[in-house]
């Protein structure tokens, strides 16, 4: 055989092989919606007697279609919260598909220019109303600061008539001077926004904030306004922030930067905050949720 023709049989035989590796790879099957067992070993259920919220970034949701629509029905189930904040929905109609694979729940989603990073709440109707007229946007003309305007809702657990105002946040993304800057400018005005028009109100302002929270030089840390106000403000997550890296909520970076802060009329009823690491029971977890884990508090009412 010519070495030419030896040369394009090798490359015919690496071909076929990686081809065959391809098509031989494993699709994962869609679990159950209702199989709350799935996820079991790894969460622990929120409970009747306390307000359970959690702030999860999806991920570009469903990032392996009804999969990813079925999984994080299973998911919510088994950690049973009374609300979920969703960052990085694509589409609007698995979230729909998802709220009827829930039954018992509402669904509030707000578009943002139909792109992959819209967000949305999971309401679970038995422990949670929201309070009419209280969902909106905040900063929409505001681009820089507010690539995704933050989503605020009102609501009331039923047991304790507790109202709590949610704000849904994702934040600019990724490092540099710049995108600091944005989310500096962000923090800036949140804070002015609580300090002024929501001093009275009980807040949970969380989500994907994208950046860190530990480091105490301001061109790092671009919170250090809300930290430096500890009589108003603080971090729910902040052990875990300083805590193992193992217990961040964002594991491939390693990192964590999805949080939650609440206001002071809030700060003594926190009971704990965690992050869910859900992927040792479902090992598909990063294929079909999510590269981030879910974060959540729970609060004496």
């Amino acid at each position: 055989m010519s070495r030419h023709l030896l040369h394009r049989s090798l490359w015919v035989l690496i071909l076929a092989l990686a081809t065959a590796a391809v098509s031989c790879r494993r699709v994962p099957d869609p679990p159950s919606p209702d199989d709350t067992s799935l996820f079991a070993a790894c969460v622990i259920p929120g409970s009747s007697a306390t307000i359970d919220i959690v702030t999860f970034n999806v991920q570009g949701f469903p990032m392996a279609g009804y999969t990813s629509v079925t999984a994080l029905s299973a998911l919510v189930k088994a950690i049973d919260p009374d609300v979920v904040a969703l960052q990085e929905v694509a589409s609007e109609a698995d979230f729909n598909r998802l709220v009827k694979l829930m039954p018992g729940w509402t669904g509030a989603f707000y578009p943002i220019n139909n792109d992959d990073w819209n967000l949305a709440y999971l309401i679970k109707n038995s422990e949670i109303e929201i309070i009419p007229g209280t969902v909106r946007t905040l900063f929409e003309d505001d681009f820089r600061a507010f690539p995704r305007p933050p989503f605020e809702i009102m609501v009331r657990h039923k047991a304790s008539a507790r109202e709590l105002l949610l704000i849904n946040l994702h934040l600019k993304c990724c490092g540099g001077a710049d995108n600091e800057s944005r989310r500096r400018s962000a923090s800036e005005q949140l804070k002015e926004y609580l300090d002024g028009q929501r001093a009275d109100d009980a807040v949970v302002m969380l989500g994907d904030y994208n950046d860190e929270i530990t480091s105490a030089s301001p061109a790092e840390n671009p919170f250090l306004n809300f930290i430096d106000d500890p009589a108003d403000y603080s971090f729910a997550d902040m052990a875990i922030a300083t805590g193992s890296q193992l217990w961040w909520s964002y594991p491939s970076w390693p990192s964590h930067i999805d949080h939650i802060l609440v206001t002071d009329e809030l700060s003594g009823n926190i009971d704990t905050t965690v992050v869910i690491k859900a992927s040792p029971c479902y090992p598909d977890y990063g294929e079909v949720l999510s590269d981030h884990r879910p974060v959540g508090i729970r609060i004496n009412p």
